[in-house]
């Protein structure tokens, strides 16, 4: 990953971690709003922080980020307020399953080839470089 990419990216991370902080300030203060001056007031420079933070990720400054996509799975699962953590975390052993099952396939035909090319090999002497060629370049 580029330097421009991984400092877009942490760019990014900064602003939501920001985003998520401004929430809960505003959360605290609408709780506690009392519907004085100053709390109007509170409010209204925190909601205007909170939406200038949001301005920022929907026009980050660097155009880097367009650079890593996003699948739309996962936002789909955030979107559902759900965990992207456990979204990865599926995602993971999917992948770790499908590949074990590929792995199998995979030793499975080498057993085939093995075993095949034995059995051709001794019914057809003929064949037999053949045979061993073919191993060779399916190995």
């Amino acid at each position: 990953m580029s330097t421009d990419t991984e400092q877009a990216i942490n760019q990014t991370r900064d602003t939501l971690a920001s985003l998520i902080e401004s929430f809960i300030e505003l959360g605290v203060i609408v709780h506690d709003f009392q519907g004085t001056e100053s709390s109007k007031d509170a409010l209204a420079i925190r909601l205007n922080e909170t939406i200038e933070t949001l301005g920022k990720l929907q026009k980050p400054e660097s155009s880097a980020l367009d650079q890593v996509p996003i699948p739309r799975d996962v936002l789909e699962y955030i979107e559902d307020g759900r965990n992207p953590d456990v979204y990865t975390r599926e995602f993971v052993e999917a992948t770790r399953k499908s590949n074990q099952y590929l792995r199998g396939k995979m030793a499975a035909m080498k057993d085939l080839r093995e075993i095949l090319g034995k059995k051709i090999s001794s019914e057809f002497p003929e064949l037999s470089e053949v045979v061993e060629d073919i191993k060779k370049r399916t190995n």
